[in-house]
């Protein structure tokens, strides 16, 4: 492959990402506005940064500085902190000066890590540990059970991302062939578990954690392989996550994910805004590292 042809596929797949991300927001209940040449994703009940910022609007390769404050003016009148979020590689560095211009800092970053599932690089079904099974919850209890296995203390939670976790949906949206967990068994104890949402062909692992004394490089790089198997099963030809550290992102490349770019947000200081409270029904993204 040319070095233009990589870069037209590497542009390719950061959109199937936005657009898979900018669905996911909008299923949660976020609104979308668009101010010229951006998009103002509000919540009006949730707070959550991931819910509430500005964005480039699609098919647009540059943007002035007026048409960014504008959106951001309108995400204040909101209430919302400003915030902008965009995909590096889809701007040119010049855009990051534009924000800093505009008073804004560099908030976060988001690695990207995705992997394309096709006749080349289609994965195979893992081998599993004669101690160890898998499970993919479709009833109330059983996802019962992944949320007690993700939010006890004695897991680590491994994947980052932007993709809110909204409590109560579960069942549904498994039904809907929009979600699938999945939970993994050292005997007859739960010991891990991920989650995969679906938009059309693309397929999102958005959750991973692992119970502490299980949590070697063989056993994550495992829990990959059954989330790419899985995806490949529901008919996605492109698997994404994110990894919080050059750890993570080395066992994610062993299975197949290649770095895909980055998800950069800039934001007003927080000294200059007062602390965004977060609604119940709407999680926390839950993909931080501990």
């Amino acid at each position: 492959m040319s070095d233009s042809d990589a870069v037209k596929e590497s542009r390719r797949v950061l959109r199937s990402i936005r657009d898979h991300l900018t669905i996911a927001h909008r299923n949660l209940g976020a609104e979308r506005q668009s101010v010229g040449l951006v998009d103002v994703t509000y919540h009006p009940d949730n707070r959550s940064p991931y819910l509430n910022y500005v964005s480039p609007r699609r098919k647009t390769a540059w943007i002035p500085g007026p048409q960014i404050e504008a959106g951001i003016d309108q995400l204040r009148d909101h209430g919302r902190t400003p915030r902008v979020y965009y995909f590096e590689g889809l701007y040119p560095p010049i855009f990051a000066k534009t924000l800093r211009e505009l008073g804004l800092t560099v908030e976060s970053e988001t690695a990207l890590m995705a992997c394309k599932l096709d006749d080349e690089n289609m994965p195979e079904r893992p081998a599993m540990p004669s101690e160890m099974r898998v499970e993919f919850p479709e009833t109330q209890e059983g996802i019962a059970l992944w949320w007690y296995v993700r939010n006890n203390a004695f897991y680590d939670v491994i994947t980052h991302g932007t993709e809110p976790i909204y409590i109560g949906r579960d069942l549904r949206e498994v039904v809907l062939g929009n979600q699938v967990d999945i939970l993994l068994y050292r005997y007859s104890q739960p010991v891990g578990v991920a989650r995969l949402t679906f938009n059309k062909s693309t397929a999102h692992l958005s959750a991973l954690s692992l119970m502490k004394e299980i949590r070697t490089p063989e056993n994550i790089k495992l829990m990959y392989k059954i989330a790419l198997y899985r995806a490949a099963e529901q008919g996605a030809s492109l698997i994404f996550t994110s990894g919080e550290t050059e750890t993570d992102r080395s066992l994610s490349r062993q299975v197949g994910f290649v770095d895909s770019g980055s998800i950069v947000c800039y934001a007003e200081a927080p000294g200059n805004v007062e602390p965004e409270a977060e609604d119940v029904h709407v999680a926390e993204p839950i993909f931080i590292l501990r």
